[in-house]
């Protein structure tokens, strides 16, 4: 996410709109404090999209927590203890 200041946002509004359109997002800051976010509204799909994944989850009744989703996930670098052959 770009930083911008107010003072920025405000001399060149329309271009940030703009870029904004075209897919960027922003943090505006005060006084090196955040106050604001300019979300482009192309990255709404990206979340309507997590969104419809997780109410799928939940509606599927799918323990995301368990250890069985990460069961035949692990690390298989050789070790001292568990050498590659």
């Amino acid at each position: 996410m770009n930083k911008v200041t107010v003072e920025e946002m405000t001399q060149g509004l329309i271009t940030y709109l703009e870029r904004a359109k075209a897919g960027e997002s922003f943090m505006i800051f005060q006084a090196d404090q955040p106050i604001a976010k300019i979300i482009s509204a192309k990255s709404e799909g990206i979340l309507e999209a997590f969104d419809a994944f997780r109410s799928k989850i939940v509606s599927e009744g799918i323990d995301s927590e368990g250890d069985e989703v990460f069961a035949d996930v692990r690390d298989r670098t050789p070790t001292s203890e568990k050498p590659c052959w």
